[in-house]
């Protein structure tokens, strides 16, 4: 009896962790266009293409020359912001900075961040404020300098990496600043394009799954596959979607497996007690 107590509790427990699991965050939101802009802005997704890194040029926060290349030696969260911007730029940065503090994969080491300004116009004194302000706000954990790199570059370098990245922005009507959408774009550490997290809320179980769908031929952890198992890309919202007919299922093939276990074990307790079955002949 304890035996088949110890083993209810244990399936308990896995369908109680598998849906945790599910249930520990969900898609973000999709960012929104603000009218005043000339021409259409947005998003167009090049899943699989692959950036030629030796090509595109930026500076650095410190004003060092930098090509991409330098800074792809692991996967990518990339962002493209101006550092001027009064809209959606700095509530990007900061869910990013705050999913970085929960996600458990650690920044300069399993993924490196990279954020470019799109305006030409800005140099690497305004990156450096704002990569010192940025990873003031990273909380519940240390995170080294060069983990996270803000870029700024030339208008032809600019414009080459946007239209490969599919990030479509233009100048508002006042001329000074300019409309455009959110997103985190990962890559992998050869450049390719794998995810667009769409939107300003970055949620830290989306940017974690993206990451390890950018490592390219690297296991899951349990936790991971379970994660999977629980969300699915959606490339039309551009980003991970909770799959509640995989859980569903997954609850019930748990469910059934434990009920199918525990009449094969009440069949052997009978014939080990020599106790026929029930409805049998005495």
């Amino acid at each position: 009896m304890n035996r088949q107590r110890l083993n209810g509790d244990l399936m308990l427990l896995i369908v109680l962790t598998a849906l945790l699991a599910c249930l520990g965050g969900g898609p973000g939101a999709l960012g929104q266009d603000r009218p005043g802009a000339q021409t259409r802005v947005g998003i167009d997704e090049r899943l699989g293409a692959t950036l030629p890194l030796d090509d595109l040029e930026f500076k650095d926060e410190e004003g060092k020359p930098i090509k991409l290349r330098e800074l792809f030696d692991r996967p990518v969260a990339l962002t493209h912001v101006y550092y001027r911007c009064p809209g959606i730029c700095t509530p990007l940065l900061l869910e990013l900075a705050h999913a970085v503090g929960q996600c458990d994969l650690k920044p300069g080491e399993d993924y490196r961040l990279v954020t470019i300004s799109f305006d030409p116009t800005e140099g690497s004194e305004l990156a450096k404020n704002k990569k010192n302000n940025l990873l003031a706000e990273i909380k519940n954990r240390e995170v080294p300098r060069d983990a996270w790199r803000f870029l700024v570059g030339d208008a032809e370098n600019i414009r080459r990496e946007t239209e490969l990245t599919g990030f479509r922005y233009a100048r508002d009507r006042n001329q000074v600043d300019y409309v455009h959408t959110a997103t985190v774009i990962l890559l992998s550490r050869e450049g390719t394009i794998v995810r667009y997290l769409n939107g300003v809320t970055v949620n830290p179980v989306e940017l974690k799954m993206a990451i390890l769908d950018a490592r390219e031929g690297r296991p899951r952890s349990f936790m991971g596959r379970i994660g999977e198992l629980c969300y699915g890309y959606d490339p039309a919202k551009g980003s991970y979607v909770l799959k509640v007919n995989r859980i569903i299922l997954a609850v019930m093939g748990v469910l059934l497996v434990g009920f199918l276990a525990y009449l094969v074990r009440k069949g052997k307790n009978r014939k080990a007690f020599g106790q026929p079955p029930a409805g049998g002949a005495s």
